[in-house]
Protein backbone atom coordinates (compact mmCIF):
# COMPACT_ATOMS: atom_id res chain seq x y z
CA UNK A 1 0.00 0.00 0.00
CA UNK A 2 1.50 3.25 -0.84
CA UNK A 3 0.15 7.32 -0.07
CA UNK A 4 1.61 10.02 -1.96
CA UNK A 5 2.50 12.64 0.79
CA UNK A 6 3.88 15.63 -0.56
CA UNK A 7 5.41 13.81 -3.57
CA UNK A 8 6.97 11.67 -1.25
CA UNK A 9 5.90 7.85 -1.15
CA UNK A 10 4.91 6.29 1.80
CA UNK A 11 4.95 2.78 2.86
CA UNK A 12 4.30 0.24 5.23
CA UNK A 13 7.46 -1.18 6.58
CA UNK A 14 7.22 -4.66 8.63
CA UNK A 15 9.73 -6.40 10.34
CA UNK A 16 10.73 -8.08 13.48
CA UNK A 17 13.48 -7.47 16.61
CA UNK A 18 15.29 -10.13 18.23
CA UNK A 19 18.41 -10.44 20.29
CA UNK A 20 21.70 -10.46 18.83
CA UNK A 21 22.58 -12.96 21.37
CA UNK A 22 20.23 -15.63 21.40
CA UNK A 23 17.79 -14.57 18.01
CA UNK A 24 14.84 -14.69 20.37
CA UNK A 25 12.64 -11.96 18.92
CA UNK A 26 11.61 -9.25 21.23
CA UNK A 27 8.18 -8.15 22.53
CA UNK A 28 7.92 -4.47 23.49
CA UNK A 29 9.93 -2.78 21.54
CA UNK A 30 9.35 0.44 20.38
CA UNK A 31 10.16 1.71 17.22
CA UNK A 32 10.13 5.03 16.26
CA UNK A 33 10.28 6.90 12.34
CA UNK A 34 12.30 9.90 13.50
CA UNK A 35 11.57 11.88 10.30
CA UNK A 36 6.98 11.72 10.63
CA UNK A 37 7.61 10.90 14.52
CA UNK A 38 5.01 8.07 14.36
CA UNK A 39 5.73 5.01 16.94
CA UNK A 40 5.20 1.88 16.80
CA UNK A 41 5.56 -1.26 19.18
CA UNK A 42 6.76 -5.04 18.15
CA UNK A 43 3.99 -7.63 19.17
CA UNK A 44 4.20 -10.89 21.17
CA UNK A 45 6.15 -12.17 18.11
CA UNK A 46 8.62 -9.68 18.00
CA UNK A 47 6.77 -8.44 14.56
CA UNK A 48 6.14 -4.95 13.86
CA UNK A 49 4.92 -2.36 11.38
CA UNK A 50 5.08 1.28 10.96
CA UNK A 51 4.59 3.94 8.09
CA UNK A 52 7.66 5.37 6.80
CA UNK A 53 9.11 6.89 3.17
CA UNK A 54 12.44 6.09 1.18
CA UNK A 55 15.17 7.88 3.78
CA UNK A 56 13.25 7.14 7.14
CA UNK A 57 15.47 6.43 10.07
CA UNK A 58 13.70 4.11 12.16
CA UNK A 59 14.76 4.02 15.79
CA UNK A 60 14.86 0.34 18.03
CA UNK A 61 14.81 0.52 21.86
CA UNK A 62 14.06 -1.57 24.98
CA UNK A 63 15.02 -1.74 28.30
CA UNK A 64 18.60 -3.61 29.01
CA UNK A 65 19.46 -3.60 25.06
CA UNK A 66 20.94 -1.51 23.42
CA UNK A 67 19.12 1.18 20.72
CA UNK A 68 19.67 0.43 17.28
CA UNK A 69 18.85 2.50 14.13
CA UNK A 70 17.83 1.49 10.36
CA UNK A 71 17.53 3.38 7.47
CA UNK A 72 14.93 2.55 5.35
CA UNK A 73 15.68 1.81 1.52
CA UNK A 74 13.14 -0.15 0.19
CA UNK A 75 9.84 -2.00 1.02
CA UNK A 76 11.49 -5.18 1.97
CA UNK A 77 10.84 -6.68 5.31
CA UNK A 78 13.55 -5.71 8.01
CA UNK A 79 15.23 -8.16 11.01
CA UNK A 80 16.51 -6.07 13.35
CA UNK A 81 19.00 -7.65 16.19
CA UNK A 82 19.16 -5.80 19.73
CA UNK A 83 22.99 -6.85 21.99
CA UNK A 84 21.67 -6.87 25.25
CA UNK A 85 23.36 -5.03 27.92
CA UNK A 86 25.55 -5.99 30.35
CA UNK A 87 25.48 -4.56 34.38
CA UNK A 88 27.98 -5.84 36.35
CA UNK A 89 26.54 -3.48 39.34
CA UNK A 90 23.51 -5.82 39.77
CA UNK A 91 23.91 -7.69 43.31
CA UNK A 92 25.24 -10.92 43.49
CA UNK A 93 22.88 -12.41 46.00
CA UNK A 94 24.82 -15.64 46.01
CA UNK A 95 28.27 -14.08 46.83
CA UNK A 96 26.23 -11.43 49.53
CA UNK A 97 24.82 -14.89 51.19
CA UNK A 98 28.25 -16.55 51.21
CA UNK A 99 29.73 -13.40 52.82
CA UNK A 100 27.38 -13.30 55.09
CA UNK A 101 27.57 -16.98 56.52
CA UNK A 102 30.90 -16.77 56.34
CA UNK A 103 30.96 -13.24 58.64
CA UNK A 104 28.40 -15.03 61.16
CA UNK A 105 30.84 -18.41 61.33
CA UNK A 106 33.76 -16.25 62.63
CA UNK A 107 31.71 -14.21 64.83
CA UNK A 108 30.75 -17.44 66.23
CA UNK A 109 34.77 -18.21 66.87
CA UNK A 110 35.18 -14.98 68.61
CA UNK A 111 32.34 -15.43 70.96
CA UNK A 112 34.10 -18.57 71.73
CA UNK A 113 36.82 -16.52 72.62
CA UNK A 114 39.22 -16.91 69.63
CA UNK A 115 39.71 -13.35 68.72
CA UNK A 116 42.34 -13.16 66.57
CA UNK A 117 41.34 -16.11 64.00
CA UNK A 118 44.01 -17.93 65.77
CA UNK A 119 46.67 -16.02 65.08
CA UNK A 120 47.60 -14.01 68.33
CA UNK A 121 49.62 -10.82 67.74
CA UNK A 122 52.78 -9.66 69.36
CA UNK A 123 51.19 -7.01 71.42
CA UNK A 124 48.56 -9.80 72.24
CA UNK A 125 50.75 -12.21 74.23
CA UNK A 126 52.06 -9.14 76.29
CA UNK A 127 48.25 -7.44 76.79
CA UNK A 128 46.85 -11.20 77.30
CA UNK A 129 48.96 -14.00 77.46
CA UNK A 130 46.67 -16.58 78.73
CA UNK A 131 44.43 -16.00 75.88
CA UNK A 132 47.82 -15.53 73.65
CA UNK A 133 48.49 -18.97 74.50
CA UNK A 134 44.97 -20.36 74.10
CA UNK A 135 45.01 -19.12 70.63
CA UNK A 136 48.19 -20.65 69.77
CA UNK A 137 47.66 -24.28 71.20
CA UNK A 138 43.98 -24.75 71.81
CA UNK A 139 41.57 -26.74 69.50
CA UNK A 140 39.29 -23.95 68.60
CA UNK A 141 42.05 -21.77 67.45
CA UNK A 142 42.73 -24.10 65.02
CA UNK A 143 39.71 -24.94 64.04
CA UNK A 144 39.34 -20.81 62.99
CA UNK A 145 42.63 -21.00 61.21
CA UNK A 146 41.69 -23.54 59.35
CA UNK A 147 38.49 -21.96 58.74
CA UNK A 148 39.30 -18.69 58.18
CA UNK A 149 41.56 -19.59 55.24
CA UNK A 150 38.94 -21.37 53.80
CA UNK A 151 36.71 -18.23 54.32
CA UNK A 152 39.52 -15.95 52.39
CA UNK A 153 39.21 -18.76 49.42
CA UNK A 154 35.64 -18.60 49.62
CA UNK A 155 34.66 -14.93 49.61
CA UNK A 156 37.15 -14.85 46.79
CA UNK A 157 35.62 -17.18 44.49
CA UNK A 158 32.35 -15.14 45.44
CA UNK A 159 33.52 -11.70 44.61
CA UNK A 160 35.19 -13.39 41.41
CA UNK A 161 31.66 -14.86 40.55
CA UNK A 162 29.90 -12.17 40.87
CA UNK A 163 31.65 -10.30 38.14
CA UNK A 164 32.99 -12.67 35.84
CA UNK A 165 30.01 -15.65 35.27
CA UNK A 166 28.19 -17.37 33.22
CA UNK A 167 24.95 -15.08 32.27
CA UNK A 168 27.88 -12.02 31.68
CA UNK A 169 30.22 -14.32 29.10
CA UNK A 170 27.48 -15.69 27.58
CA UNK A 171 25.58 -12.01 27.04
CA UNK A 172 29.18 -10.78 25.21
CA UNK A 173 30.63 -13.82 23.57
CA UNK A 174 27.10 -15.09 22.44
CA UNK A 175 28.73 -19.18 23.06
CA UNK A 176 26.36 -21.88 23.29
CA UNK A 177 25.94 -22.96 26.43
CA UNK A 178 28.34 -26.39 25.86
CA UNK A 179 30.73 -24.26 25.21
CA UNK A 180 30.83 -21.96 28.36
CA UNK A 181 32.33 -23.55 30.79
CA UNK A 182 35.49 -24.58 28.71
CA UNK A 183 36.40 -21.06 27.88
CA UNK A 184 35.35 -19.62 31.18
CA UNK A 185 38.00 -22.18 32.82
CA UNK A 186 40.39 -21.56 30.56
CA UNK A 187 40.16 -17.71 30.02
CA UNK A 188 39.59 -16.83 33.78
CA UNK A 189 41.19 -13.55 34.97
CA UNK A 190 42.90 -13.66 38.38
CA UNK A 191 41.39 -12.64 41.37
CA UNK A 192 43.47 -9.54 41.43
CA UNK A 193 42.87 -8.57 37.73
CA UNK A 194 39.04 -8.94 38.55
CA UNK A 195 39.63 -6.86 41.56
CA UNK A 196 41.21 -3.94 39.89
CA UNK A 197 39.58 -4.40 36.83
CA UNK A 198 36.87 -1.78 35.23
CA UNK A 199 33.62 -3.04 33.91
CA UNK A 200 34.66 -2.12 30.63
CA UNK A 201 37.99 -3.70 30.71
CA UNK A 202 36.53 -6.91 32.25
CA UNK A 203 34.25 -6.85 28.81
CA UNK A 204 37.32 -5.71 26.74
CA UNK A 205 39.30 -8.75 28.19
CA UNK A 206 36.13 -11.53 27.15
CA UNK A 207 35.69 -9.92 24.00
CA UNK A 208 40.13 -10.42 23.22
CA UNK A 209 40.01 -14.02 24.37
CA UNK A 210 36.59 -14.90 22.37
CA UNK A 211 38.86 -13.68 19.50
CA UNK A 212 42.17 -15.80 20.61
CA UNK A 213 39.66 -18.73 21.34
CA UNK A 214 38.18 -19.09 17.79
CA UNK A 215 41.69 -18.81 16.29
CA UNK A 216 43.21 -21.08 18.24
CA UNK A 217 40.98 -22.90 20.99
CA UNK A 218 41.66 -23.66 24.56
CA UNK A 219 45.18 -22.87 25.37
CA UNK A 220 47.02 -25.64 26.82
CA UNK A 221 47.13 -26.82 30.31
CA UNK A 222 50.84 -26.79 31.19
CA UNK A 223 52.33 -29.13 33.16
CA UNK A 224 54.60 -28.16 36.19
CA UNK A 225 56.55 -30.22 37.82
Amino acid sequence: MAIAVQAQTVYTIRGYVCSKTSLNRLAGVSVNNKQNKIMAFTNDQGVFAIQAARGDTLEFKKNDFTSAEQVVFGTADMVIALQQTVNLSQVDIKGQSTRQGLSETMDGYRKKGVYYNGKPSALSMVTSPINGLYEIFGKEPGRARRFAAYAKQEQEAAEDDAKYNKDLVKRVTGLPDDELPKFMNAFKPTHEDLQKWTSYELISYIKRSLESYKKYGVPPVLNLK
